[in-house]
């Protein structure tokens, strides 16, 4: 059996946020595509969603639990607070929904995050980012 993952509607649901857009355009994905992560003087915000992990199905009921994790960068701290504050705004306690693909999601929050700074080079760029972990509570299996 396979577990229905939530990860790509989480995904969309971000891509598609008013707040994000705005902030981020259209630099949202699972990894940072060429010409995201530029040096100092030239920092852009974007976000990066990856995978936590996900809990063992429930003994009892066809539920699980994911966490996910927003990296939101920005050119500026301020930036990188403002961009995980329209992250959060996006999927923080939206209720329940069904992807198109007939994942059903019936919690999200925002369980937090931390600032931090990418490493200097020749590692990373220096950029400021803000963290913020999403968790979501959505059936195992996929809706017919």
């Amino acid at each position: 059996m396979t577990l229905a993952d939530p990860f790509a509607r989480l995904l969309s649901e971000i891509r598609a946020d008013a707040g994000v857009i705005a902030i981020a355009s259209t630099r949202v994905g699972p990894e940072a595509k060429t010409g995201w992560a530029l040096g100092p003087d030239a920092y852009q915000p974007f976000v990066l969603l990856t995978t936590l992990g996900r809990s063992a199905p429930g003994k009892h009921c066809p539920t699980q639990e994911g966490r996910y994790l927003a990296k939101c960068y920005g050119a500026t701290r301020q930036g990188a607070r403002e961009l995980a504050g329209a992250v959060s705004s996006a999927i923080h306690d939206k209720g329940f929904r069904t992807s198109s693909a007939g994942v059903r999601i019936f919690t999200s929050y925002d369980d937090g995050g931390d600032p931090g700074e990418d490493p200097q080079p020749p590692n990373g760029n220096g950029q400021p980012y803000e963290t913020v972990i999403i968790s979501v509570g959505s059936l195992t299996s996929l809706l017919p």
